[in-house]
């Protein structure tokens, strides 16, 4: 899809206003609806309150079952995984902390699926990491919480030194340690997100638990969940405290109550539906689309240091009948519900080709990069749409960049053999809003993929005194020896434009060279210099 559909930093002039998309309720529909459903809510509570209880418990502890399962799979498969790691590491045999070293085990850290960071250790005392490279002071770590089998230690709820007050799990060996991502571990239990997990060691002796990324302790009442694997030696505890029980009886007790109240209920419904359909956001939103209320905007990407322009990204921008301007994350994502998303892209796409295909052909150095949503890689009018109204109109299918974000091209299906039609028609696919945990570089290594666009919560970091800002310097190298491009977004302060000069040459955008600009200005601006000033 042309437009912002995933990206939400402040350089893209994305948060000029916060109107809502839902609006026009009358204040007494809107009272009379509340009271309405808070009487029809009220009387499934009482009828549901006997056997809720039981119901609830139950519940909860086949959820607690099943997610333990899942954890206790997942714990088997990151502990081989660093085992290995730290096998093929210390067969290499290089100098402790040395730059042949330090590569080997970033290239395991790109490669591994559950370790976001690998150290170099020598009696528990960090010296070097793939994150933090080499330590001016050692870092004395305390002994590991958990031993298990094949001498590895587990220390539990350690805060990471390069992450900010993230806490996770770190597995280490007599040379080295690795973090473990903690997204991989509490995704699966997502459905149990009131939960605390727990681990310990699988021995005859009572077990000693400890907590894996929180400061809670074990025990009291509650529902709990244990799963032991003879793979690791590993145990791994689910507890589902009791006072947080009441969490699930509402459900409960509102699915007892639907069988006296369904007819009460289906009458609220129906007349609340009536009157919100008066002017439902899917109506707004067609009505935006019929009245051409939807327009693009660019915003410049410049190389540095030079400071030459070298394209635009296409943004969309919904101004309404009342004059406000809506928040695209708000709008694209309603486009992508009530299923028109493709009337909005193919109206970008039309509007790109008619307002910026002149400048492009009088410009054939220039790009422009177009936001592709998810469901429109499962469109095979996507390649369509860009050759009847770009190529068509004489743009070169390599001035076209496809931002479709990582995230997309790890969960949609289609997207692999979207991606390498593309690349075979000419069109350049970057990575959108890459660093956010969806996949690494590695990952991108086996698609048809030209870059990748550093999301602008890594730029933020860039020139402080953040551990994070050394973050940015390294993808862009690493990215860069894979063979990829690469774009930095979110730029807002001369500081991070010259810490980033450093990596010249670089492309980069964001608020220090401009907002975004409409197609009048784009001309006025760039029809014969392609060159910036300097921002003050």
């Amino acid at each position: 899809m042309s437009g912002p559909t995933t990206n939400h930093s402040p350089d893209n002039g994305r948060h000029e206003s916060t109107a809502p998309v839902y609006r026009h309720v009358r204040p007494a529909t809107m009272t009379w609806s509340l009271l309405l459903a808070s009487a029809l809510v009220l009387t499934g509570v009482v009828l549901g309150h006997a056997g809720a209880g039981q119901m609830a418990r139950q519940q909860a502890q086949a959820e607690l079952d099943g997610a333990s399962l899942r954890l206790a799979s997942r714990f088997d498969d990151i502990i081989e995984e660093a085992s290995r790691v730290f096998a093929e590491l210390g067969q290499a045999l290089e100098p402790r902390c040395s730059d042949d070293e330090l590569l080997a085990m970033r290239t395991q850290v790109f490669n591994a699926r559950f370790l976001r960071d690998v150290g170099r250790i020598e009696k528990g005392v960090l010296h070097c990491s793939t994150a933090l490279g080499r330590l001016e002071r050692p870092y004395h770590g305390s002994p590991p919480d958990i031993m298990i089998r094949g001498g590895l230690g587990l220390k539990t709820d350690r805060e990471v030194l390069a992450g900010e007050g993230t806490r996770t799990m770190v597995i280490e060996d007599r040379q080295f340690n690795a973090l473990v991502d903690p997204g991989v571990v509490t995704d699966l239990a997502a459905a149990m997100e009131t939960a605390t997990l727990f681990l310990s060691s699988n021995s005859p002796a009572e077990p000693e638990w400890h907590p894996f990324h929180s400061s809670a302790a074990p025990g009291g009442n509650g529902l709990s969940s244990v799963r032991c694997s003879d793979r690791s030696g590993l145990c791994v505890m689910l507890h589902f405290p009791k006072d947080r029980l009441g969490a699930w009886q509402p459900q409960i007790r509102m699915a007892m109550a639907g069988f006296g109240g369904a007819a009460g209920f289906a009458l609220f419904l129906v007349i609340f539906i009536a009157l919100r359909q008066e002017d439902t956001p899917e109506r707004r939103l067609r009505r935006a689309l019929e009245n051409d209320w939807i327009h693009t905007k660019y915003q410049p990407i410049i190389r540095l240091p030079d400071h030459c322009l070298i394209g635009f990204e296409a943004l969309a921008r919904w101004q309404d009948d009342n004059g406000d301007t809506l928040p695209a994350e708000e709008f694209i994502a309603l486009a992508e519900r009530t299923g028109l998303i493709g009337q909005v892209s193919e109206r970008m796409i039309r509007t790109i080709g008619e307002e910026l295909s002149p400048w492009l052909r009088r410009h054939p150095e220039c790009v422009i990069a177009i936001n592709v949503a998810p469901a429109e890689l499962d469109d095979d009018a996507l390649i369509d749409k860009l050759d009847r109204e770009l190529i068509a109109r004489g743009v070169n299918a390599a001035q076209v960049y496809i931002e479709i974000t990582e995230r997309t091209m790890v969960e949609n299906a289609a997207a692999h053999a979207r991606i390498e039609q593309l690349s075979r028609r000419g069109f350049k696919v970057y990575a959108d809003d890459f660093g956010i945990g969806y996949c690494g570089l590695a990952y991108l290594n086996d698609m048809a993929v030209h870059g990748i666009k550093i999301s602008h919560l890594f730029t933020a970091a860039v020139a402080t005194d953040s551990p994070k800002a050394a973050l940015v310097p390294r993808i862009t190298e690493l990215a860069r020896e894979m063979g990829l491009d690469v774009v930095i977004e979110g730029v807002e302060t001369q500081a991070q434009a010259r810490s980033l000069t450093e990596l010249e040459p670089i492309l980069v955008q964001g608020w220090l060279y401009s907002r975004d600009i409409d197609i009048k200005e784009l001309t006025r601006r760039f029809e014969d210099s392609l060159d910036l000033p300097h921002p003050d």
